[in-house]
């Protein structure tokens, strides 16, 4: 654990130009974030250590304690974790540590309520999975996440695979009950917790990363306001413009679900939101700070709304590509527009965008799904869980996940109890 990191240290690592204004109104909570900066994963990063302890290339070798082991073999583990026995701990002691503590879920976790909000979050999944588009810009304020994709090299390479990636993922990690330990969402989650282990560990190997200047890679602080901010508070205050109304224990459950998925991700406790007011006053924090996007979050943006979507309507390829073709600069148009609505305005013109009455579309379409909303609350559409199930499978075909797929939901998850794909699938 880092220890305290003083606000001028803060201000130089993310930007925010009056980082000790916002702290004199949030000071335990604007510290937390500090000392979050100096910090990485602890865990995942023993075991990213651990198998690169032995060859040093990163795909096989024996480790201190003498066994043998690979990236692939860690993968394949999480897709059915192994017993934690002593062979496992001594060939593999911090992989050993890493699947016991993330098997083993907090004192605080429901897993009724994570299902409740994952229920509660798919009555509106398709709108919901449309936000991850401004989840992205939203990532993009902040220098210490555009950063490890410049040092990478992924500015500008892969945008539309890394969107669909994030996809998946977000979809695997919210459907009902895949998130229990052992499920699709689950290991997804511990895949990615690993590859930013794997990040951290390349970066500061290159010696071209600087701690003192862009704080560690991936840090605590900004999976914290990636979680909280970015995939929970952004999105539900989309859906609330779209006109879309959630109760207050529907929030609340969705808050918990997501509290679960960032335990997994390697978020600390102290981090996470305990209530949606509590996760409300993170979303506040982060937008009190007045941030300098770094020029990366423009290339970022640009790539994005030049790559980031396909006009995918289930066409023969070269008609399917035409459509593309001709739809793409008004799309490109229309997201860049409709992004600035949640965006402060100074930060969206650092960032190449630039308000247009098109963002009125939002105003638009409010009418309509206030309709939908009207029949889904008579129960014309069918039961809550219905229509939860109908969403869901709308965005798995998008992305072609087959919940129906051992591999996709997990293999543990799926012998220990069969009956449950009914409410998947």
């Amino acid at each position: 654990m880092a220890g305290k990191v003083s606000a001028a240290r803060a201000a130089a690592i993310t930007g925010a130009q009056n980082w000790d204004a916002v702290r004199d109104r949030y000071p335990e909570h604007v510290d937390a974030m500090a000392d979050g900066l100096l910090v990485g994963d602890p865990l995942a990063d023993a075991v990213i250590d651990e198998l690169f302890s032995g060859a040093g290339n990163g795909v096989s070798g024996p480790n201190d304690a003498g066994g043998t082991y690979s990236w692939n073999d860690i993968v394949s583990a999480l897709d059915d974790p192994p017993e934690i026995d002593a062979e496992l701990k001594a060939t593999a002691p911090a992989f050993a540590a890493f699947l016991e503590r993330t098997s083993t879920p907090p004192p605080w976790f429901d897993a009724a309520l994570a299902r409740a909000g994952a229920d509660a979050w798919w009555r509106f999944g398709s709108l919901q999975s449309s936000t991850l588009y401004q989840s992205l810009i939203y990532g993009y304020q902040a220098r210490g996440f555009t950063r490890p994709l410049a040092a990478t090299g992924r500015l500008t390479e892969g945008t539309f695979d890394r969107v669909q990636a994030t996809a998946r993922w977000v979809t695997l990690a919210t459907a009902p009950g895949l998130m229990d330990v052992g499920a699709g969402g689950w290991v997804e989650t511990l895949r990615i917790r690993l590859v930013h282990a794997m990040v951290r560990h390349h970066l500061h190997a290159s010696d071209e990363w600087d701690d003192a200047v862009w704080g560690v890679p991936i840090n605590q602080t900004y999976s914290q306001l990636t979680i909280t901010a970015g995939f929970l508070a952004l999105p539900l205050r989309i859906a609330k413009d779209f006109g879309i109304h959630y109760s207050r224990a529907d929030l609340e459950a969705i808050t918990h679900l997501w509290r679960w998925v960032g335990w997994v991700m390697g978020v600390e406790d102290r981090l996470l939101p305990t209530s949606y007011d509590d996760a409300g006053r993170t979303w506040r924090i982060s937008q009190e700070f007045a941030l300098r996007p770094h020029d990366d979050a423009k290339t970022l943006v640009r790539a994005l709304l030049d790559d980031g979507f396909r006009a995918d309507l289930g066409l023969p390829g070269p008609l399917n590509g035409a459509v593309q073709t001709v739809s793409r600069p008004f799309l490109r148009t229309l997201f860049a527009a409709v992004s600035t609505r949640w965006v402060d305005p100074d930060i969206a013109s650092a960032m190449g965008l630039r308000p247009s009455p098109l963002h009125h579309v939002v105003d638009l379409a409010r009418p309509v799904v206030r309709s939908r909303e009207l029949a889904r609350a008579m129960g014309l559409l069918g039961s809550e869980r219905d229509v939860a199930r109908r969403e869901l499978r709308l965005v798995t075909w998008r992305l072609g996940i087959d919940l129906a797929d051992p591999k996709t939901v997990g293999a543990r998850y799926r012998a220990a109890d069969e009956n449950r794909m009914e409410t998947v699938a």
